[in-house]
Order: structure tokens, then C-alpha cells, then sequence
């Protein structure tokens, strides 16, 4: 089902003039999605093709549990060159996506001396 310029998880309206076009995301979805109160937004299995607004998309930074902004994470691949194996890791605390203010002082050296 096209939904439009609905949230395919929230159901927010991400149409120009919103206030969520410009980090919408395309996007489809199938599992169940319920609002604050536990309503029924979409039901499970129910197919739905539209887009995905900035707050559904923004995930938990690893270290600090604080949402990240699309595009805005830091993985070990970013602070290591592609020779260093720590780059096809986890950081050494196991965290794989964190902000930039929540890498390590070393972590960030590598990072910019990478840049």
C-alpha cells in the first residue's frame, strides 16, 4: 500500500511544509507499529511504502543510549584505516555506532588523523 508522504513507522506526515521532508528517507515496512499509547498505527504484515521521518530513523548511540541523527554515527570503520582489522571490528568496548563526542581520546586521533 503507498502511503505517500507518510511515516512508514509513525505515520507523521513528511510532505514539504511538514518540518520532515528534507531528512525523510524513502522507505517500506511490514511489522506492527504503535503509537504512545499502545494503539495500533499499522497493523503486523500490513505493507506499506512511503518514507521514514528524521525521529524513526535516528537509532541508540552504543555508549551513551542517546539517539543519533542519520548520517551522523561513527563505526569503526570510519576511525581506522582499511588496513587496521580494528576497522572491520567493534570498537574495544564492543559498541559499533556511537557519536563523535562519545569516542575515545584515541579514537578520535585515529579519526582525524585518518580525515
Amino acid at each position: 500500500m503507498d502511503i505517500g508522504n507518510r511515516c512508514v513507522n509513525c505515520g507523521e506526515d513528511t510532505s514539504f511544509g511538514s518540518g520532515n521532508f528534507v531528512n525523510r528517507i524513502p522507505a517500506d515496512a511490514d511489522y506492527e507499529s504503535l503509537d504512545e499509547q499502545g494503539n495500533v498505527i499499522f497493523a503486523d504484515g500490513e505493507y506499506r511504502d512511503g518514507y521514514l521521518c528524521p525521529d524513526c530513523s535516528a537509532f541508540e548511540c552504543d555508549r551513551c543510549d542517546e539517539m543519533i541523527s542519520i548520517d551522523e554515527d561513527i563505526c569503526p570503520y570510519d576511525v581506522y584505516d582499511e588496513d587496521d582489522p580494528r576497522g572491520q571490528e567493534e570498537f574495544s568496548d564492543g559498541s559499533w555506532r556511537v557519536h563523535f563526542e562519545c569516542l575515545t581520546k584515541e579514537e578520535r586521533q585515529h579519526l582525524k588523523e585518518s580525515a
